[in-house]
Formats: C-alpha cells, sequence, structure tokens
C-alpha cells in the first residue's frame, strides 16, 4: 500500500479522536454531536461549491450514498444507546468490532479477497482495540464482554453499532471511486446531518432546549475536524480495500489516548500500554501484507 494512502488513513483517525475529544468535553451531548454535523455537512458545502466539479452523480448512485448515511448514523445512535444503559468500560469493546465484520461484507459484495495476513493484522489490531478498556485480562474478564448478563445491559445496542457501521462502510465505498470527493462528501454529510435531525426531532427534541449553552466556538472547530476526518478517510477510500481501511483507523484509538494524556492529564494504564502496542503492530502487518 502506498504510503500516502496509510498518512490519510491516520489523520482521518487523529481528527476523528479530536472531535470526539472535544464532544467529550462537552459531556459527550447530543445536541453538540448534531450541531457538529451540522457544521460538518456547511463545509462540504462550501468546499464543493469552490471546487470545480459539478454534482452529476446518478439517482441510483444517490440512493448508495444515502444508504451508507443512515447506517453511520445509526451506528451512533446505538452507541449512545450503549453508552445509556451499560458502563462505558464494558460497552466500548463492543463498538469497535466493526473491523470483524467489514471483511464479510468486502468479500460478499465487493470482491474483494483480503490476504491472511491483513485478516492478522485485522484480528490483532481488534484484540487491542478491545483491550483498551480491559481493567483485568483475565478470561473471566473478557467473558464479562459477552455474558448474559451483560446483553442487558446495553451490550445488544454495542454490537449493533458495530454491526451499523460495517455495513454503512461498504455502502460507501461501492461508489466512492467514481466520483469526485467534494460533491460525494457534500451528499453524504448533509445526509447524515438531515437524518440525525429529524431523528432528534422525532425522538430527543428536549435537548434544543440547551441551544444557548452550547460552546460554539468548541463546536465550529469539532465540525471543520469532523469534515477533515471524512475527507482524509475517503481520499484513501477510493483507492484502498475497505476491509484495509477501516481496521487502521482503528488507529484513533490510540490518538484518543494519547490526546487524553497530554490535554486532560489522563493516566497510561497497563491495558492502553498494551492495546496501543497490539493496534500499532497490526496496522503494520496490514502495511507489509497489501
Amino acid at each position: 500500500m502506498e504510503i500516502i494512502f496509510i498518512v490519510s488513513i491516520l489523520a482521518s483517525a487523529f481528527f476523528h479522536a479530536w472531535y470526539n475529544f472535544l464532544m467529550h468535553k462537552s459531556q459527550g451531548s447530543r445536541l453538540f454531536l448534531l450541531a457538529l454535523f451540522c457544521v460538518a455537512a456547511c463545509c462540504s458545502f462550501f468546499v464543493f461549491l469552490l471546487s470545480p466539479h459539478s454534482i452529476s452523480i446518478p439517482f441510483p448512485t444517490f440512493i448508495i450514498i444515502y444508504a451508507a448515511s443512515v447506517f453511520f448514523v445509526l451506528y451512533q445512535i446505538c452507541v449512545a444507546k450503549a453508552y445509556e444503559k451499560g458502563e462505558i468500560s464494558r460497552m466500548y469493546p463492543l463498538t469497535v468490532l466493526s473491523p470483524v465484520f467489514v471483511p464479510v461484507w468486502a468479500v460478499l459484495f465487493l470482491n474483494e479477497s483480503p490476504s491472511i495476513g491483513v485478516l492478522v493484522g485485522i484480528f490483532i489490531t481488534t484484540i487491542g482495540a478491545i483491550a483498551m478498556k480491559q481493567t483485568s485480562f483475565s478470561w473471566h474478564a473478557f467473558g464479562e464482554i459477552f455474558s448474559r448478563k451483560n446483553m442487558y445491559q446495553g451490550a445488544g445496542f454495542a454490537l449493533t453499532a458495530s454491526l451499523m457501521y460495517s455495513i454503512g462502510s461498504v455502502f460507501d465505498k461501492a461508489r466512492i471511486a467514481d466520483f469526485s470527493l467534494f460533491p460525494y462528501l457534500w451528499i453524504l454529510l448533509t445526509c447524515m446531518a438531515c437524518n440525525m435531525l429529524v431523528f432528534t426531532l422525532i425522538f430527543d427534541r428536549a435537548i434544543f432546549k440547551d441551544i444557548p449553552s452550547l460552546p460554539w466556538k468548541r463546536v465550529l472547530f469539532a465540525g471543520i475536524l469532523g469534515y477533515l476526518s471524512f475527507f482524509t478517510f475517503r481520499y484513501a477510500l477510493q483507492q484502498v480495500d475497505v476491509s484495509v481501511a477501516v481496521p487502521i483507523r482503528t488507529s484513533s484509538i490510540v490518538f484518543a489516548v494519547i490526546l487524553g494524556f497530554l490535554l486532560a492529564k489522563e493516566q497510561l494504564s497497563k491495558a492502553k500500554i498494551i492495546g496501543i502496542s497490539a493496534i500499532i503492530i497490526g496496522i503494520l502487518i496490514i502495511h507489509v501484507s497489501v
């Protein structure tokens, strides 16, 4: 794989970790998330206007892009529900399992053929992501993640989140190489923002009362970071198999830990160090196997 695509995916992971860090500073507000994606959609619109490209995307392709946006929004909703119903330390490992599902859909629907090395790299990065929130590395601790008791505390939503993201990623990859990124991203991010707005208006409209207290400078910065994250990842996705790109983007977890350590004075636990090491090893294996 060309180094520029790895750098692009890693940049996307960094921007993703950064805007999530800003959202965390706002107590994970769903209103902050909605406003963030509205800003990102506006960024995509202005960039598209400045680009020389026209919006010549056939209607069937628009449906595919819209489907991707629906699954990405469902991912956000399921993650939020999982964290509401269960402890983050237990739910988090289940929300990062999309690299496990993506190769299956990629083989079935995109005719991708991940090598054994890539599959090994995916496995190691996934284990590293799961390890990040573990308080213990005993079989009992790992078993608790998938326990029957845990299923009643939001694990179903967490697993569904991983599944939704994996399906959205396959829809995303299906047509992204056929068009310019500028109109493509405008449609994708606008559809995501609109879907989030509709869902909020129907199911969670009470949060709009908090609009006056939103930290708008932080929202604006997070929205720009969100747009950059989407752009850099999809720049690589135009040329790289989705079964390769999604596992590498798991590195956002590493950047999140680094930002937490540098900006929020969070501690580097043994689990985090082991998880970071595994993710880096997994990414290197994927790189040399492509």
